[in-house]
């Protein structure tokens, strides 16, 4: 019986719609994830941040995103009349915000909700070009320049964006209306740029991570070429071929320019200059240092990290290793926050120099956590997940309120008083944290189908279906982690099965509070874990990869007792980061501190001394800050004694301003000498 190529070809696009419907083109190597609407995450820690979110985070940034212009110029574009508000960039933050919407949607279904970003996406997709072109500001100004000014105008960031919302929009309510106007545009942009056609990069990386999430959703490979494309690009001449760069190139200044003021040239000019603000000075092959703007570097690194996952990329691999110890062992805050600007480029600095009054952007500290995030996929390696909790529980939400409509741009762990905005015009940060709080679940767990083992990355309340291999489960995880270290989790295969449960062991558990030498405890004594399935005790053991291993029959109902004390420990920053010589940290379990004016009033915050045998106690208060563990001590300021009160360092400046401080000194403060 012959099976004619029709049938064939129905059969492999049925299998293709099943791939695209699960949003997952299998890696190569590393770990799959779970899809974030298979993870619903209710009560705990980030039960109530998601309902924030939803209920307030997400509207509120719509209204000042309509407010601001935003979504206007789009209706503008669609019409042609007018000119468009605010920068290249603006259609960037509109898409953020949404696609922190379609996570929202994903873990809770609201109709009201559906139907304002339905109708905010109705206008947007009217102003798309015929030739799938989707850029307001260059459709209503300048479209003789829509792919000039790659430099400062954001166009593929643009592009990145909206292609990572059309993602999650499809995924949420299956309806290929924002995806086909998606794919519409990235291959527009593979008309211009790619092998044979124009090679050059944009100023800002996104758009490279993106496309390679539109091949993983639709099986289209020539989305994940471009993406490689233009990660190779990256410190070649630009032009019509891939050839060397010379450092020493003159910035010449572009004819479309020569009208403006003298001082926006300088700035361009500023912009322009391939001194690695935008990681294209030199080939990422040849890059063995976290140089520039720290969130264009953090994406691009998120981008490499799946290039390597999905395909044979051994030389970015080695370049990654390279990047993430220059970073973790040198350039990062004991938050998980980086970036200082010393340069003047919103990016990294010098090794060890790691000042206390920094810039630590919000959206530098989430790029921080997706790369994190895809660095423990690749290696399987759980220190990697220890760096995204760090940097996710503390540089990450600190730059948003709790009330979930306050917002800062700069993280630093040292102030003189609060600096919160209820929107920050230039809303990058905003709509970034709309997006990363309500894609938290999918963090949580990870797949390996080959040996049959589910790993658990992080500890929150809430139920996850996964599909394990061959196996359907149901994951429930009991826990108040981050403030006790207790997780009960029910494992709930449809049949008995066999797989390997993987338990992430927290580096700070192993005495560790980072996996470098960049920080240590003062007393490294490790608390006892334990481990318990239906009741019996099992190893809790981390292997050298961190994570406790269980492997059996589970069987439906089976219980895990994960136990991690959880002790206030000082932390220490190593002798070359001379901005916390003679100084301390405070640290209890994932969780950074400090202190802060409105806790420890008529107070000197910058002169506090916190002796360095002073007792530190533990005491939660649930009427406190929507409830935290708090920390307090006999500390001196002044010479005179109080009793010290630290917080969590992501709660702080939710109240009155004041001063606050991450690092106490252990005695006074050696004065400099005149």
């Amino acid at each position: 019986m012959r099976i004619s190529h029709r049938i064939v070809t129905a059969v492999f696009t049925l299998m293709l719609l099943t791939a695209i419907a699960s949003g997952q083109v299998a890696p190569i190597r590393g770990l799959r994830e779970v899809p974030n609407q298979q993870v619903k995450l209710q009560g705990g820690f980030w039960g109530p941040r998601l309902e924030t979110t939803h209920k307030t985070t997400v509207p509120h940034a719509l209204d000042c995103l309509e407010k601001d212009g935003h979504v206007t110029n789009f209706d503008k574009a669609a019409t042609g009349e007018g000119l468009p508000s605010g920068h290249g960039a603006f259609d960037s933050d509109l898409y953020k915000a949404l696609e922190g919407a379609m996570y929202c949607l994903q873990n809770k279904p609201d109709k009201a909700m559906s139907k304002r970003v339905d109708a905010i996406l109705d206008r947007i997709l009217a102003a798309q070009q015929k030739d799938g072109f989707l850029i307001a500001y260059f459709i209503l100004k300048e479209q003789q320049y829509r792919w000039e000014r790659l430099r400062t105008m954001h166009q593929m960031y643009n592009a990145g964006h909206y292609f990572e919302m059309a993602v999650e929009h499809h995924k949420v309510t299956g309806d290929k209306k924002v995806l086909e106007s998606a794919r519409r545009f990235a291959d527009h942009i593979g008309s211009i740029f790619g092998e044979g056609k124009r090679y050059d990069v944009d100023g800002h990386q996104e758009v490279e991570l993106a496309l390679i999430k539109l091949y993983r959703h639709t099986g289209e490979k020539r989305y994940f070429d471009l993406a490689k494309f233009f990660l190779d690009e990256r410190g070649h001449a630009h032009g019509t071929e891939r050839k060397p760069y010379d450092l020493r190139t003159p910035v010449k200044t572009p004819p479309y320019e020569k009208d403006l003021p003298e001082r926006a040239k300088r700035l361009r000019a500023k912009v322009r200059q391939r001194n690695g603000r935008a990681q294209d000075h030199r080939p990422i092959i040849d890059e063995k240092r976290a140089v520039g703007h720290a969130v264009r570097a953090g994406y691009q690194y998120a981008a490499m990290a799946d290039l390597v996952r999905f395909s044979d990329a051994p030389e970015y691999d080695k370049v990654l290793g390279h990047l993430w110890e220059d970073v973790v062992a040198r350039k990062m805050y004991i938050t998980g926050s980086v970036g200082t600007a010393q340069y003047g480029d919103e990016g990294f600095g010098d090794a060890y120099l790691l000042p206390n009054r920094t810039y630590c952007e919000s959206c530098a500290n989430i790029a921080n956590v997706l790369w994190q995030y895809r660095m423990a996929l690749l290696k399987s390696d759980a220190k990697y997940a220890d760096v995204m909790e760090l940097a996710l529980y503390n540089g990450a939400i600190s730059g948003i309120t709790l009330a979930g409509n306050g917002f800062s741009y700069q993280n630093p762990l040292e102030s003189k008083g609060g600096h919160r905005r209820t929107w920050i015009g230039l809303s990058c940060c905003p709509t970034n944290l709309t997006r990363i709080i309500p894609q938290v679940g999918s963090m949580a767990y990870a797949c390996d189908d080959k040996n049959k083992s589910l790993y658990v990355n992080l500890y929150l309340a809430g139920d996850a279906s996964i599909k394990l291999g061959d196996t359907k489960m149901k994951i429930a995880q009991k826990t108040d982690y981050p403030w006790s270290g207790k997780v009960q989790l029910t494992v709930t295969p449809k049949t008995a099965s066999d797989f390997t449960l993987r338990l992430r062991i927290p580096g700070w558990a192993q005495g560790r509070p980072v996996p470098s030498d960049l920080y240590h405890f003062g007393n490294a004594a490790v608390s006892k874990v334990t481990l318990k399935v239906n009741g019996k005790s099992a190893d809790a053991t981390p292997g050298t990869d961190g994570y406790a291993v269980l492997k059996r029959t589970w069987k439906p109902g089976d219980i895990v007792e994960l136990n991690i004390p959880m002790i206030a420990r000082r932390v220490y920053a190593h002798e070359k980061v001379k901005a916390d010589t003679g100084k301390t940290s405070i640290m209890r379990g994932p969780l950074v501190y400090c202190i802060e004016a409105v806790d420890n009033p008529d107070t000197n915050i910058p002169g506090v001394i916190l002796p360095p045998k002073a007792e530190l106690k533990s005491k939660h208060r649930a009427d406190l800050l929507g409830g935290v563990t708090v920390i307090t001590s006999e500390a001196t300021a002044g010479g005179a004694p109080f009793k010290m009160t630290a917080i969590p360092y992501y709660a702080w400046n939710n109240r009155d301003k004041g001063a606050m401080t991450v690092w106490i000194n252990e005695a006074a403060p050696v004065k400099a000498k005149k």
